[in-house]
């Protein structure tokens, strides 16, 4: 891989999304070290990922010779989650938002650097270990959101950087090899300098061992060494990092909160932005600080948010990425605004008490309701999906469990076309194809809900048979629909 590229690639990211080239240079190790991650595949499950995320065609466009598509920040949670972008922002003291909006920069060209000729690699090249072994000291702490041994594997990385100040600063791996091998070799010379490479052996092991790097001692053994020069136990790898919380409830104009955040700075800022909407004096509860919490991803939303809670009874809760909210107090319509406001806020989240017109009509169905009332409820959901591809996105979920519901208690023999509908941009055999896998993606979800496969069809109709005008972006959002039909 060219480093030029990669170079003018982190000056163009930096400039766009407010990062250092510092910064940008070790948010590239960290997607490399994610790309070739041995506990998901390496490369080969990275890939994979993709697939099982519903965006395998996002990923083979940078795989493949032909141009680019671009991932959104929305997609890049979706693939990575939020608590390990949030994590990654923490590391690098950026936004999350151009935290994620910067991977999603650097992760096209990377990819199609790495794949020269629509070629995929099968180690991380030797051009860019060193990236990977510059950021080995917090890799392991992103190693918590079910990435691999993200720090030993940075240590391995960096011990087959050549150069030996470099090699022995980055790598546990190749100290120790080098020992070994140093053992073996007393007998032609190396004998006098033999204790003293033991000995930096020891003192570099024992400090990645403390950074919870668990390396195979077999060869420190075999070298000689006498068990009681060095005592250093491996310390116990940190505890995964606890949820971002944060409860509230608008109590007759009293915002009523509790929860816990990482650090000090962000209970300041929440609670800042609290007071300033309700005022100091009609704000009850505290939030508890805790290091070992993930940053908190949803900070600069929910604040954007604030002022729409200001209706009596609103209930509002976060766990992480998963948010619930109780609008149940409010009339029917202030409940349908204020649903549709967190949903555009926070696509990438699981939103549960979400009320909107297809919730509402789904409830109302009563016992021994017919196939055509319920093609009516089902045609006022709203399914979302990631900008480009068939990925449903998570706050579409629980529209989808009441859909599956009401459609088990169908009458029997109801068989359902699920139509896939898109706007007219792009071309339009493509927009044919994703409308098809959007379908099918909704069928599949409704499936692995409890829906019997053989009372779904999945077709895909494109552009073909628009409900509005493709010329206003309003006509472009209600041509983009999934559109639900009796089989007769």
């Amino acid at each position: 891989m060219r480093i030029d590229l990669l170079d003018n690639l982190i000056s163009d990211v930096s400039g766009r999304f407010g990062l250092t080239n510092d910064k940008a240079r070790q948010l590239v190790g960290v997607l490399i070290a994610l790309i070739f991650d041995e506990k998901r595949g390496g490369f080969a499950g990275f890939v994979r990922l993709f697939e099982q995320k519903g965006l395998g065609r996002l990923i083979q466009s940078w795989v493949g010779t032909g141009p680019n598509e671009s991932i959104s920040a929305a997609q890049v949670d979706h693939i990575f989650g939020a608590p390990l972008i949030g994590a990654i922002a923490g590391k690098l003291g950026a936004p999350v938002s151009a935290t994620a909006g910067a991977i999603g920069g650097l992760l096209p060209n990377l990819i199609n650097e790495l794949t020269e000729g629509g070629k995929e690699p099968t180690g991380i090249p030797e051009t860019l270990k060193s990236w990977v072994a510059g950021i080995a000291d917090w890799l392991g702490d992103l190693g918590r959101f079910g990435w691999g041994a993200l720090a030993a594997g940075a240590a391995a990385v960096g011990g087959a950087v050549a150069g030996g100040a470099r090699a022995v600063g980055h790598a546990a791996d190749a100290t120790v090899d080098a020992a070994a091998y140093a053992a073996r070799k007393t007998g032609n010379g190396l004998g006098k300098i033999l204790p003293w490479l033991l000995l930096g052996a020891l003192l570099i092991a024992a400090f990645l061992l403390f950074k919870g790097c668990k390396k195979d001692e077999a060869a420190v053994a075999a070298s000689g060494t006498d068990s009681s020069v060095s005592t250093t136990a491996p310390i116990a790898a940190p505890a995964a990092q606890a949820n971002p919380r944060f409860s509230f409830e608008n109590v007759d104009g009293k915002a009523t909160v509790s929860g816990q955040v990482a650090s000090d700075a962000e209970k300041t800022k929440l609670l800042d932005a609290i007071k300033a909407t309700f005022g100091a004096d009609n704000v009850n509860g505290d939030i508890s600080v805790d290091a070992t919490t993930a940053p908190a991803g949803w900070m600069d939303k929910l604040i954007a948010l604030l002022p729409d809670l200001k209706a009596r009874g609103v209930k509002l809760g976060f766990d992480g990425d998963k948010i619930a909210i109780d609008t149940s107090a409010l009339p029917e319509a202030e409940r349908f605004a204020l649903s549709q406001k967190l949903r555009s806020g926070f696509g990438g989240f699981e939103i549960s008490g979400l009320w909107d017109k297809a919730m509402a009509a789904l409830s109302s169905l009563k016992a021994g309701f017919s196939a055509d009332d319920l093609i009516k409820a089902l045609n006022l959901s709203g399914i979302n999906f990631d900008t480009g591809s068939a990925t449903i996105t998570r706050d579409s979920y629980e529209t989808l469990s009441k859909a599956a519901e009401a459609i088990k208690a169908a009458p029997a023999g109801t068989r359902i076309e699920v139509g896939g509908h898109t706007d007219n941009t792009g071309d339009a055999a493509a927009n044919l194809q994703l409308s098809l896998d959007r379908a099918n993606a909704v069928t599949a979800k409704l499936v692995e809900l409890g829906v019997p496969g053989e009372q779904l069809v999945g077709k895909g109709y494109g552009q073909d048979k628009p409900i509005a005008d493709n010329a206003s972006e309003e006509g472009k959002a209600q041509n983009r629909r999934m559109e639900f039909t009796v089989l007769k």
